[in-house]
């Protein structure tokens, strides 16, 4: 596990993508289109995201601009009492021994932001692999740390997550578990638990709810 673990709204955001395909057409299916600009996203369910970006010298950062192609969720697996999402972007910040970086911190209370989210990240185990998880995907991290409220936490994940699908243009099924990358069991209490299809129903139900407004 890492760590020891809207601006505009697209009439295509969260929702499935369905394209009618004739059988002249069948092979000729364009390559989808995505964006490669960051954008500020001040708040996700009522949350205020907090900006703690890594400085431009920092080892945990690529430098590399790459396309918004997905959302790869994690959870941190670090269960001291202290490890808050605050903790886990100081840490970020502090120290300079590792190249491992994600995108967003999300506890009960809190979202903290490390990286621009137009920023390649390595998080996902892919190595370079091109619409993989660490070149192509925004990394988020959930906090399990105990005292922490899980059940809040994945609620405000999911508004996170719901809030960067509509940003970017994406929908639910660009969203992908760090175990979709590599052979290791993360999101650890989402797949042992066989929440994976509800995280995503929840921000499918959010996403429903944005677009009636």
């Amino acid at each position: 596990m890492i760590l020891m673990c809207l601006l505009m709204l697209t009439a295509a955001g969260c929702t499935e993508k369905k394209e009618t395909v004739t059988e002249s057409t069948a092979e000729e299916t364009p390559e989808r289109s995505y964006m490669t600009v960051s954008r500020e996203i001040e708040e996700a369910g009522g949350i205020t995201i907090q900006q703690m970006i890594l400085p431009h010298d920092s080892p945990r950062r690529s430098g590399e601009v790459r396309e918004i192609r997905g959302i790869t969720i994690h959870e941190t697996d670090n269960r001291y009492s202290t490890a808050d999402a605050q903790a886990h972007g100081n840490m970020l910040l502090n120290d300079r021994t590792d190249i491992t970086s994600w995108h967003y911190t999300v506890d009960d209370h809190a979202i903290v932001h490390h990286l621009p989210d137009n920023e390649a990240a390595w998080n996902a185990g892919d190595n370079r692999t091109r619409g993989g998880g660490n070149v192509n995907g925004i990394g988020i991290e959930m906090v399990v740390a105990l005292g922490n409220d899980y059940e809040q936490t994945l609620v405000n994940t999911a508004e996170l997550t719901a809030a960067l699908l509509q940003t970017y243009g994406l929908t639910t099924e660009d969203i992908h578990m760090h175990a979709d990358f590599m052979d290791k069991v993360c999101p650890h209490r989402l797949i042992t638990e066989g929440r994976w299809d509800e995280f995503v129903g929840m921000v499918e139900e959010i996403c429903a709810e944005t677009e009636e407004e």
